[in-house]
Parts: C-alpha cells; sequence; structure tokens
C-alpha cells in the first residue's frame, strides 16, 4: 500500500504545474485576447474613418468662396472632424498660406478660458503661427508651447481674470497655417477645456472657418 501510495503522490506532482507557469500561462492568454480586441478596435476606426471620407464627399460644398466648413461626424467626446475647402486650380507642389479663425460658443455663460487642439489630418499642412481673437481679453496669443507643436499639431489655452467676457459665440484665436497643394484640407480639433471664472466648466462649442482675406 505505501509503494502504491508512493507512486500516485510521484505521479501527481510530475503533472502538477508551478504557480508561476499558471500565472505566465493566464497573462498570456489575456495578452493574446487584448491583441484582438485592439485589433476590432482598430478596424472599427478604420471603418469609421471610411465611412467620414464618403459622408466628407457627398456633402455639398460649402460655398463658392471656400470660407464654410464642413463638419463630419465627431470622433468622440470633444473631437471632431472638419474639412475647409481649398482651390482645385492650383499644382500640386504650389505652397500658399491661409488663416484659420477658431470660435467658441458657451451659449450664455462667460467664458474666461479655454484649451483647444488642432491637427491636420491632410499632408502638406503646417501651422506657422498663432494669434489672439476679437474680444479684449483674449486680444493676446494664447499660450502655446513651441517645442511640443509639431508641424500640423498645436494645443492652445488662455485664461483671464479681467472684465466684460464674451459669452455666446467668438473668435478666441487664428491659427496661421502653411499650405501645399489644391484641394480640401482634412482638421481635427478638440475642446478640452472651457470653464468661466471661477474655474466652472461651461458647455461650449468649437468650430474652425478659414478666416476671410
Amino acid at each position: 500500500m505505501n509503494v502504491a501510495t508512493d507512486n500516485r503522490n510521484k505521479y501527481e506532482r510530475r503533472w502538477r504545474l508551478p504557480l508561476a507557469w499558471v500565472v505566465l500561462i493566464v497573462f498570456d492568454l489575456c495578452l493574446v485576447a487584448m491583441v484582438c480586441a485592439q485589433d476590432e478596435v482598430d478596424r472599427a476606426t478604420d471603418k469609421s474613418k471610411t465611412v467620414q471620407v464618403v459622408i466628407g464627399k457627398q456633402t455639398p460644398a460649402a460655398a463658392a468662396d471656400g470660407q464654410r466648413a464642413t463638419a463630419l461626424p465627431e470622433k468622440g467626446a470633444g473631437v471632431s472632424v472638419v474639412q475647409l475647402e481649398g482651390p482645385n486650380d492650383v499644382k500640386a507642389d504650389a505652397v500658399r498660406f491661409e488663416a484659420i479663425d477658431v470660435f467658441v460658443d458657451s451659449g450664455n455663460q462667460p467664458l474666461a478660458a479655454y484649451q483647444i487642439e488642432l491637427a491636420s489630418k491632410t499632408p502638406g499642412v503646417e501651422i506657422v503661427g498663432i494669434e489672439g481673437g476679437e474680444p479684449a481679453v483674449f486680444a493676446e496669443p494664447p499660450y502655446y508651447d513651441p517645442r511640443a507643436m509639431s508641424n500640423n499639431r498645436v494645443i492652445i489655452a488662455a485664461f483671464t481674470t479681467g472684465e466684460n467676457l464674451p459669452a455666446g459665440r467668438c473668435r478666441v484665436a487664428r491659427i496661421h497655417v502653411q499650405l501645399q497643394g489644391p484641394g480640401v484640407k482634412e482638421y481635427e480639433t478638440k475642446l478640452s477645456v472651457s470653464a468661466t471664472t471661477d474655474g466652472k466648466r461651461v458647455p461650449a462649442e468649437l468650430s474652425i472657418e478659414k478666416a476671410e482675406a
């Protein structure tokens, strides 16, 4: 009996996995599941981008002068993709300059602070300058980090404790860009912060338009 019991114990120990191995196997399975889930998200994102492009092509041109923007469906909280019309009668290697007006609409709430991100989704776009807006409290150029600003992406922010705060739709900044080639340029915009004087967040909408010459 003792011999049989010893043999059975040896057999069980031989096939018993160490705890570290079990943890490693579970971790590997979780990693595989995460990779598969990320692949599904990437495929869904690519599909969403395709739908946005199709919708953008089906949307009528904004105006003959090309000053208005065509907004595509939002990609996430506070994130939108906007198309700005451009001339089609220029060469592919032609360089031109434009200015983009940035508007924030805070409704009936006074706007004292904002943070905005703008990034080009079209090749051949380079951000070259930033100006302030129309209200006196936002007339100075907004804050931004030149080291963090890439050629096609920038984050701008401003805060004021002054009086006569703007409410409703107002132009808070103007961004100068260098463009190459003809046609529509696509931008991704995000309003990260909109607040009043006491730091309380207020609902607001962000929009951009090509500045008038």
